[in-house]
């Protein structure tokens, strides 16, 4: 080429592009510095700066990728789209409009990768990151303990108080209450009371309470100390429908988690609170 200017060759006779966006976003070059593109697949363009040559060197490979299956069979929509997403892919995805003529029969494959496709993924992957529904104040709740099984059945000999995790699905018999002094989204390290379920209660409300290693559900007592516990999610932030979270006892020393038994182990479902540990005995899952 001529001095000062870049020249990149391409040894594909039926290959030509007749838009110059996509050479541009290639290249890291403007558009105005694209300034021919012939039809033996000469390309002229300003020098660009240092900095911009690994990104002409990556548009020479990725025109020799896309231009071999052009020698070998007739190229099909799927396999030039998958090549149109690598050189996509090596730009960082930015959201570019190209079309590309194939063979003297003109045959044309247009490829578009709009804004608002871009943004849809990306709100998707947000939403991903930020979880599910945000756990409030006075939801049903289901809880999961590591064995797999859903807290709700209450049992005892003279008594029945003793707080069990039996369940195999969600239904009434499992659907706990949580409340949360002063209303609004459960975070990390809130204090919280959990109401058993009133199917289980014969119609009256029970908190579950924390004594000692005991778990069990005797009385419904908003300013009770025994009924308050904290809400722990290791990553922080809002309780989530679906987060991992640790239940920690307030009572006395406030440094003990509920835990479940394996169920070779003990296979009633046992549920209690013994070592100042978040492990996994100690982890449970929250669901709406």
């Amino acid at each position: 080429g001529s001095k000062g200017a870049l020249t990149i060759k391409v040894s594909v006779g039926i290959l030509r592009l007749d838009r110059l966006p996509i050479m541009a976003a290639a290249t890291g070059v403007s558009r105005r510095g694209c300034q021919r593109l012939s039809r033996r697949g000469t390309v002229k363009a300003a020098r660009p700066s240092a900095p911009l040559l690994p990104s002409a060197m990556l548009l020479v490979g990725t025109a020799a990728l896309l231009a071999a299956p052009f020698f070998t069979t007739p190229m099909a929509p799927p396999a030039f789209q998958a090549g149109v997403d690598m050189a996509t892919a090596i730009r960082g995805s930015i959201p570019m409009r190209g079309r590309f003529a194939v063979g003297d029969s003109g045959l044309q494959h247009h490829v578009c990768v709009h804004t608002a496709v871009v943004a849809c993924r990306a709100a998707k992957k947000k939403a991903a990151a930020a979880g599910g529904e945000p756990i409030c104040d006075g939801d049903t709740v289901y809880i999961k303990v590591q064995t797999g099984r859903y807290i709700g059945e209450l049992d005892g000999t003279s008594r029945k108080e003793w707080v069990k995790a039996r369940g195999t699905k969600k239904d009434a018999d499992h659907a706990l209450t949580i409340e949360k002094n002063g209303g609004g989204e459960v975070e990390s390290g809130d204090m919280i009371k959990l109401v058993m379920p009133l199917t289980v209660t014969n119609g009256t409300k029970v908190h579950m309470d924390i004594v000692g290693s005991a778990v069990r559900a005797r009385y419904y007592d908003p300013r009770g100390e025994w009924q308050k516990m904290t809400i722990i999610k290791q990553e922080g932030g809002t309780i989530r429908d679906g987060d991992k979270v640790f239940i920690r006892s307030v009572f006395k020393n406030g440094r003990d988690y509920m835990d479940a038994n394996p169920l070779e182990k003990i296979a009633d479902g046992e549920v209690k609170c013994r070592w100042p540990d978040e492990g996994e005995w100690q982890v449970m899952t929250i669901e709406k």
